[in-house]
């Protein structure tokens, strides 16, 4: 981050975006309060100001995440509604934000085991509106005979878990579109009827 970036952004913006990298980069449990301090150049005392605990911030990190990520999503309105069309701006929408969000998809990944279970709830509810979200557009497809009679219920986590670890295998070369249209190809794969054969 460059000096100017630190002058516009506030003491507890900062903290988030340090805390982020050393919880990335050693692991959450790793990092210790007066380390992430030193790091932020403040006494670990201070910290305090800005999050009730370590533990706070990282609910806080982990929550905003979920919380920005299902904004970006659409909502499914089926009334004349192509279901192909509706995956594929699904997934464009949650591929634009999770490339572009690596860090902290990669810390919502890694570091959600580390969550109190309350907390874990509260995450787990936002993942699930989420993936109602793809439920909808399947079984919409299904019904219009556009899908395959998948088992949508299995199927969807494993959608879900191709679209939140694309940062993993997309290399820096693929460009937003390719990526796009590479991870549509996949997924209809497994919706689409082959030529030819009974739906």
């Amino acid at each position: 981050m460059s000096v100017a970036e630190r002058i516009c952004t506030s003491p507890r913006e900062h903290i988030r975006n340090v805390a982020l990298c050393l919880f990335v980069e050693q692991g959450f449990q790793a990092v210790s309060l007066r380390q992430l301090a030193s790091a932020v150049g403040m006494q670990a005392g201070s910290l305090y100001n800005h999050f009730e605990s370590k533990q706070a911030l990282l609910f806080e990190l982990i929550e905003s995440y979920e919380t920005e990520l299902l904004h970006a999503l659409p909502t499914f309105k089926p009334l004349g509604a192509d279901p192909l069309k509706a995956l594929g701006i699904f997934v464009r929408a949650h591929l634009h934000f999770t490339l572009r969000q690596d860090q902290r998809a990669r810390l919502t990944r890694m570091e959600f085991r580390c969550l109190e279970q309350e907390q874990q709830v509260r995450i787990q509810h936002l993942r699930a509106v989420c993936s109602q979200r793809l439920t909808a557009i399947l079984h919409h497809g299904i019904e219009r005979q556009v899908f395959k009679p998948v088992p949508v219920n299995t199927l969807v986590p494993c959608l879900l878990s191709l679209l939140n670890d694309a940062g993993n295998w997309f290399g820096p070369h693929l460009s937003m579109t390719a990526a796009v249209e590479l991870q549509m190809k996949m997924i209809s794969g497994a919706l689409l009827p082959t030529a030819g054969a009974p739906n």
